[in-house]
């Protein structure tokens, strides 16, 4: 069994909310990983997402462990701000010495930036900069172009959603659908709509999209555009389109099935049931071991969440490793790394018979 690092608990002192913060490893000094506010939030599921992430960061050779962090509160809570301000304040000296934190389910970045703005602390990921001998000063301007825009979008939103598209488009490559690729996505929140929006740029065409309680279905593509503009807390408009059960995203004709909402998105006995050629895993633990091991034997590649939704990560070595020039440098670093390994690790697949998470995850234990 492997045991965390260190996992603290924290009690608010003024509401009825309880946290966790779990680092899994630190690697030359630091880690990464998200947090996460969520109502059935436990220290269980964190203490998992933490290693998780420490897998996500080997997986594209990263000097950086992984952690992950949890507030157990009702999403729409009314002290909401002020909770997650005094968490932060809690843990401000592990976020300037070792603890690069990002968002995760039902955070943004702009959210957290705020909070930990209020608290004085001047970069969420400061840590990371510090760990590779930039002055503050320094990373704090390259850090900057996180949030610059790029056609309304800023980097922060962008920088997870990239790796997606880049896994995306490399899978559809392997399927025999170079251009004109036909996608499905489970999820409309940040992963779900920035994947989207990428992904219909480029000629892709969504042909089902699924909120929590409605699955808007296209063959022709939906428009993807409209349905972001009236996307309100996660959820899409109906628009016109063919309304079914959320459900109906993982029957849905297409080429890729992009799962970007829940971990464990559906159960092995649904398999026979897909309607796609490939799946996709942009959220965290989105298939469990046995449902991953049904696809692989069914024929279906599924790329890992280790490998297409380590975004955050790599945007940030981006303005780590080199200096860009521009927030379009930043998104082409991720691409670029997440479509070699990608293409790298089904090639192995298909020469080995091993499934892609087999494949990363053994080298990853073996090291």
């Amino acid at each position: 069994m492997t045991v965390a690092l260190l996992k603290i608990e924290y009690r608010d002192p003024l509401e009825p909310i309880t946290g966790v913060l779990v680092i899994d490893r630190l690697v030359d000094g630091v880690c990464a990983g998200g947090l996460r506010i969520g109502a059935d939030v436990g220290a269980d599921e964190i203490a998992a997402l933490a290693r998780n992430m420490t897998r996500k960061q080997a997986a594209y050779a990263l000097p950086v462990g992984g952690a992950k962090a949890g507030l157990r509160m009702a999403p729409d809570h009314p002290a909401r701000a002020d909770v997650l301000r005094r968490f932060l304040a809690t843990l401000a000296p592990l976020i300037e010495r070792c603890w690069s934190v990002g968002p995760d389910l039902n955070t943004t970045m702009a959210e957290l930036q705020r909070a930990a703005d209020d608290v004085g602390l001047p970069c969420l990921k400061i840590a990371v900069g510090r760990s590779r001998g930039l002055a503050d000063r320094e990373f704090l301007r390259r850090y900057a172009l996180l949030d610059a825009a790029i056609d309304g979008w800023t980097v922060h939103a962008l920088r997870a959603p990239a790796a997606v598209r880049a896994a995306t488009l490399a899978l559809g490559r392997v399927l025999g659908r170079p251009a004109g690729l036909r996608v499905a996505i489970q999820g409309a929140g940040a992963m779900g709509g920035g994947a989207a929006w990428l992904l219909d740029r480029v000629g892709c065409r969504v042909v089902a999209w699924a909120d929590d309680v409605r699955c808007l279905v296209a063959d022709a593509g939906l428009d993807v555009p409209a349905l972001l503009d009236g996307r309100h807390g996660g959820r899409l408009p109906e628009l016109g389109a063919d309304v079914r059960p959320s459900a109906a995203v993982l029957e849905a004709g297409c080429d890729v099935l992009i799962l970007a909402a829940v971990s464990r998105a559906f159960a092995v006995d649904v398999v026979p049931r897909l309607g796609c050629a490939g799946v996709v895993e942009a959220a965290n633990l989105a298939l469990a071991p046995e449902v991953e091991d049904a696809l692989h034997a069914a024929g279906v590649p599924a790329i890992p969440d280790l490998l297409a939704s380590a975004g955050g990560s790599l945007a940030i070595e981006a303005i780590y490793a080199g200096d860009p020039l521009g927030p379009a440098d930043v998104l082409a670093h991720v691409e670029r790394r997440v479509a070699a390994r990608v293409e790298h690790v089904l090639a192995d697949s298909r020469a080995t018979g091993r499934s892609p998470r087999a494949l990363v995850t053994e080298a990853l234990d073996a090291t």
